[in-house]
């Protein structure tokens, strides 16, 4: 039986099925080549979508980190306005209180005092109006 088979694969059809075989034997390989390639490709095309989406969420990490400090710079900000403002709005009342008073007093003054009375509505002669603001500079610069 041996030397059949032997004879078999010296003649023509025995040629025929050791290059069939061996090119399916090359075939095989070639697919299974492709395969792994294409495997390799889809593997680097996912690392390189991970690589593009970690760089992107360091990037709206960096992001967040500004715009929460600046956020906190902005409250603080927000903060000592309204400070300054509540303090502003307290001077308001105090001089308009002031104001209040001196008003009523000069009316009082103008009821009571009949010289007072005749020269109040008068207007200064030239130049006291401006001594009188350079005086009253004077006072208020000494004062801070």
């Amino acid at each position: 039986m041996g030397k059949l088979i032997g004879f078999a694969l010296k003649t023509a059809l025995g040629r025929w099925v050791t290059g069939f075989s061996v090119a399916m034997l090359l075939g095989g390989a070639a697919l299974t080549w492709h395969n792994h390639k294409e495997g390799l490709r889809e593997e680097g095309i996912q690392e390189c979508v991970q690589e593009i989406n970690q760089a992107t969420v360091d990037a709206l990490e960096d992001a967040l980190a500004d715009e929460r400090a600046a956020y906190a710079l902005l409250l603080a900000h927000a903060e000592k306005t309204a400070q300054e403002n509540a303090l502003a709005l307290d001077r308001r009342r105090e001089l308009e209180t002031s104001l209040t008073a001196l008003a009523e007093q000069m009316e009082k003054q103008k009821n009571e005092d009949p010289e007072y009375n005749e020269w109040s509505d008068t207007t200064l002669p030239g130049g006291v109006a401006d001594r009188l603001r350079e005086a009253a500079r004077g006072q208020a610069d000494s004062n801070d």
